[in-house]
């Protein structure tokens, strides 16, 4: 999902409820993460996160040169979000007031609350992270797997979307552009450990929030690389989760998903290659 019109955002506001700014992010931690692309352990476990400043480079005289560092996963196999990937990476990340990181607003105090962003429409306009960023000046979120040299741009939110173990998570802010324009972040996404002997794979709940009500019907989403077969492997517990089980569609695919029965379901995806066989895994509950 791109984007959530700000219709809902108007009718808050109308209806006079209390919205709070949030408060400026701290720098990069140090202690989480390391500069550059993952390596060594981490180069098929972890997930590299580029931020590109972009226009924000020097706005206002503050330098802001593109980050690249490695975000470690500490149970590797297990599901990260996009926005775990961002924190793991040491890299300050805050949402709106509104809908919190299901909008990412500022990457390490950026935009700023008191710096002027110069859009087409406010040449004056400056970023108070209340409601959705304008579709003029935000955040892009991006994703590659590794493989290749080339990025995508998410369908899915940062807190919907799992990471591909080995592969990149992009953020490029796109000033005065258009769904077609907005700009990619300006490191080529290429692991050298991605190679073809290692298989990749990555598991996603289409559901903003990963929980339904029980009777309804959401989606998985899989993606992976160098993969000879992807199959459902397994959801836990084993009853009551839906139907997840036999080969699904190579290297990537969706399938709905109907729960009978309340609970916090966990579904496992399993890719194999000459290289052996790596997993990833999505939580859903149902209420």
């Amino acid at each position: 999902m791109r984007r959530i019109s700000t219709l809902a955002a108007g009718l808050a506001l109308a209806a006079g409820l209390a919205v709070a700014v949030p408060t400026a992010a701290p720098a990069i931690d140090p202690t989480k993460g390391y500069a550059g692309i993952c390596t060594g352990a981490d180069a098929l476990s972890g997930v590299t996160v580029v931020v590109d400043f972009n226009e924000l480079d020097g706005n206002g005289g503050t330098a802001a040169p593109t980050i690249t560092r490695c975000s470690p996963n500490a149970s590797p196999g297990t599901q990260r979000t996009g926005i775990k990937a961002l924190q793991d990476a040491g890299i300050a990340v805050a949402g709106t007031s509104q809908w919190g990181l299901g909008f990412v607003c500022r990457l390490e105090n950026r935009p700023s609350s008191t710096e002027t962003i110069p859009r087409t429409s406010n040449p004056t306009y400056k970023e108070a992270c209340v409601f959705t960023p304008p579709a003029e000046a935000y955040w892009g979120y991006w994703h590659a797997d590794g493989a290749g040299s080339t990025w995508t741009y998410s369908s899915y939110g940062a807190a919907n979307r799992n990471v591909t173990p080995g592969g990149f998570e992009g953020w490029s802010f796109s000033l005065n552009k258009t769904s077609t324009t907005n700009p990619a972040p300006g490191v080529t996404p290429t692991n050298p450990a991605v190679g073809p002997s290692n298989p990749t794979v990555g598991l996603s709940v289409n559901d903003l929030d990963r929980k339904i009500n029980l009777g309804q019907t959401t989606s998985l989403t899989w993606t992976s690389t160098n993969a000879t077969t992807v199959t459902a492997h397994a959801v836990s517990p084993a009853s009551g989760g839906g139907t997840w089980t036999g080969t699904l569609t190579n290297p990537g695919g969706t399938a709905s998903i109907t729960p009978t029965a309340k609970g916090t379901y966990v579904y496992t995806v399993k890719a194999t290659g000459t290289g052996g066989s790596v997993y990833s895994t999505a939580t859903l509950t149902v209420q």
